[in-house]
């Protein structure tokens, strides 16, 4: 087992990944590889566009001209149950099938569902010779998730670091940001920027209600993350040239008109609005892939792909987020919940002045 800290993407942990087993999906045809990739990483690929989209706010009022906060928020893409599997048909594939069965589907976790043992066979062609190889499904993260956030259902986590200014009148500029940092064979890097502008001023009948306020919020944030896969010595697929590399690509848009209610020490707030984004994720790189031959069944055959795996997702949608605040003078603790498509609970702490 290889260490791979995926969710050291974002500074929260590191859990137990078979990178190996992951890579092994590239001796499949390319069209078959990337299918599979794209039904595997699905709901990690969609569930941080949405972690991404979200946390920018826990009030709508913003900061006098020069006033700032700082704040440290834990949130968490609920992952739909439906997602922790999907069903793998061999009729949907044309090289890659189940082995040692007779049965021609079967359900296989995603990169958020659990473990498995069932094997795969692929069958190809290779240098004019029929070959074979076979592999081990690749397990997910799911168990790993339950065992360390067990007072959560199944969740993608994303611990957010934000410095919020206000800059302008009745504005604030809010920024994430984490340089590129290599922690060991993950090297990753996170940019986000957001405008919030209240407009309770501007509405007569509002200024008469003065614990209440309006605003509209715009924001954008992107991550870029790689690792180095290995790949173990009884792999069919091997990275001679030493220059395998997984590369992620999340980027996440959305607005959100934000209200909130302000009761001396208490506050609650809720927002309406719209989010979008991308994610991608590419195998770069050469990777040698050894066969059996099948006719007859000795010798074998060796191919080289070159950047074998390229997925995209892409999710768009409307977001609604409900949540409370306890204002401690600069001191101010909340947390909330988000429904969409993939539901959101999110807590956290600012540190808040003027």
């Amino acid at each position: 087992m290889k260490k791979i800290a995926v969710f050291l993407l974002y500074g929260f942990a590191s859990f137990d990944v078979n990178g190996q087993d992951f890579g092994q999906i590239v001796a499949a045809s390319l069209p078959d590889a990337n299918k599979y990739a794209t039904e595997y990483m699905k709901p990690f690929g969609e569930g941080e566009i949405y972690n991404q989209s979200r946390g920018w706010f826990n009030t709508a009022k913003v900061h006098k001209r020069f006033g700032f906060d700082i704040t440290i928020r834990g949130q968490f893409a609920i992952i739909p149950s439906g997602k922790e599997n999907f069903t793998f048909r061999n009729s949907d594939y044309s090289s890659l099938k189940l082995s040692n069965t007779l049965a021609t589907s079967a359900t296989l976790p995603t990169f958020m569902g659990g473990t498995t043992n069932q094997e795969l066979e692929v069958s190809t062609t290779a240098n004019g010779q029929n070959v074979k190889a076979k592999f081990t499904a690749i397990s997910g993260i799911g168990d790993d998730l339950k065992q360390n956030i067990s007072f959560l259902p199944l969740s993608a986590p994303l611990p957010v670091v934000q410095v919020g200014v206000g800059l302008f009148k009745n504005t604030d500029v809010k920024v994430r940001y984490f340089p590129k940092t290599n922690f060991s064979d993950v090297e990753i890097g996170v940019m986000g920027v957001a405008v919030q502008h209240e407009f309770s001023n501007y509405l007569p009948f509002i200024k008469k209600v003065p614990f209440l306020h309006l605003s509209a919020l715009a924001g954008y944030t992107t991550t870029t993350a790689t690792y180095k896969p290995v790949f173990g010595t009884g792999s069919p697929v091997q990275n001679p040239n030493k220059n395998a590399l997984a590369d992620y690509q999340i980027s996440a848009f959305t607005v959100q008109a934000i209200a909130s209610v302000k009761l001396a020490f208490f506050e609650v707030y809720t927002s309406i609005g719209y989010m979008s984004g991308k994610s991608t994720l590419g195998f770069k790189g050469d990777y040698n892939i050894t066969y059996q031959n099948q006719f007859p069944a000795t010798g074998s055959q060796t191919v080289t792909v070159t950047d074998p795996i390229a997925v995209t997702y892409n999710v768009s949608g409307i977001s609604n987020t409900w949540g409370a605040r306890v204002n401690i003078f600069f001191l101010k603790i909340f947390a909330d919940y988000t429904f969409a498509e993939y539901k959101g609970a999110s807590a956290g702490i600012a540190f808040s002045f003027r």
